[in-house]
């Protein structure tokens, strides 16, 4: 087996892409330590997703190393135990840390941990560097038949299964995903896998031919009647102009699901919108609004593993560490954007 330990004592400083007053910036900083409970990673791949888009953007405030989204290899952990059994593994990982202690984490819930840290988002730097640190618990191992290129969908796919998995199916419902970014895309795919009519309403007439790859109906959101005849709408815009929208196709007593981030973040992380949402149509029609933010990672790698999603075409680009800022560029116009260190 590897000697991870001797491996991970020759790097002393590593290169890091840091967030800071408002500057992007790749700076050389001392390679972190892994703390008890905590391993220490080299990441192989990255992806660049909207949430970190939004930090450079100002909607979600904080200042750090940037990225959640990774493939990487186990080099060091802080526990003997830990060290032995994931050594040298290749893994992905949820970016949530927990307390493990609080109310909501003994009840099963450390995704909505009242002290939770987020890689990359809120209070704990992110992957975005040659090495970066996280709990061992968040780790899930890579088949070794499945690519960095396709593991490193992982997360955005668990998190469009946690999203789907919110449908209840009766009958053979009619079922709109909003918006045609990566989540989008995945969740379709998913949701067609159902006894479900699925269509994606998107902007970018571009990614209608991966659409018509998978045999998903498709149309641009101005060419959709607002009927009320849609029994769930999952919008992954993020917007709330997405919002609106779904709130005007949902049918009276169907489910809108608000698939916003990958991560869930503490409400305190947001900066303030000047947006509003006019919520008299959900009261009007009895609508059920849900939030997903969880992320079901196992099942998104054991997906991967089988080739039940198609990932590949989504990757538009591809940068090495050193170009991150401009990769944050592509991937506004792109679908997703990969950093390689």
């Amino acid at each position: 087996m590897v000697n991870v330990r001797a491996k991970a004592r020759e790097q002393t400083s590593v290169r890091a892409l840091r967030f800071q007053a408002g500057q992007m910036r790749l700076d050389e900083v001392p390679c972190p330590v892994p703390a008890s409970g905590e391993v220490l990673i080299r990441p192989t791949r990255m992806g660049v997703a909207s949430p970190d888009l939004a930090v450079v953007d100002g909607a979600v405030r904080f200042a750090g190393v940037l990225g959640h989204e990774f493939v990487g290899i186990v080099e060091q952990a802080a526990d003997k135990a830990v060290n032995k059994e994931l050594g040298g593994r290749r893994v992905v990982g949820l970016p949530t840390a927990s307390c493990a202690a609080c109310d909501l984490c003994k009840a099963g819930l450390p995704m909505h941990c009242q002290g939770r840290r987020v890689l990359g988002l809120w209070g704990r730097d992110g992957c975005f560097a040659d090495r970066f640190t996280i709990p061992a618990q968040n780790l899930v191992e890579v088949p070794a038949d499945l690519d960095d290129d396709h593991a490193v969908f992982a997360h955005a796919l668990g998190a469009a299964i946690h999203a789907v998995r919110m449908i209840r199916i009766v009958g053979k419902p009619f079922v709109t995903i909003l918006g045609d970014g990566p989540i989008g895309l995945l969740a379709a795919q998913v949701a067609s896998r159902l006894n479900a009519s699925v269509r994606l309403l998107g902007r970018h007439e571009r990614k209608y031919t991966l659409c018509e790859r998978w045999g998903i109906k498709h149309r641009h959101e101005s060419e959709v009647g607002r009927r009320h005849d849609q029994d769930v709408v999952i919008d992954c815009t993020g917007t709330a102009t997405g919002l609106s929208l779904a709130l005007s196709l949902v049918r009276p007593r169907g489910k809108v699901i608000l698939k916003t981030a990958p991560a869930p973040v503490p409400a305190d992380a947001f900066s303030p919108q000047t947006t509003s949402v006019d919520l008299r149509q959900a009261v009007a029609n009895e609508i059920e609004i849900l939030g997903a933010a969880g992320c079901s990672l196992a099942e998104g790698v054991a997906m991967l593993a089988r080739r039940e999603v198609d990932v590949l075409p989504l990757i538009t680009r591809r940068f090495r560490l050193a170009d991150a800022p401009t990769a944050f560029e592509a991937a506004r116009d792109g679908v997703k954007v990969l950093l390689e260190p």
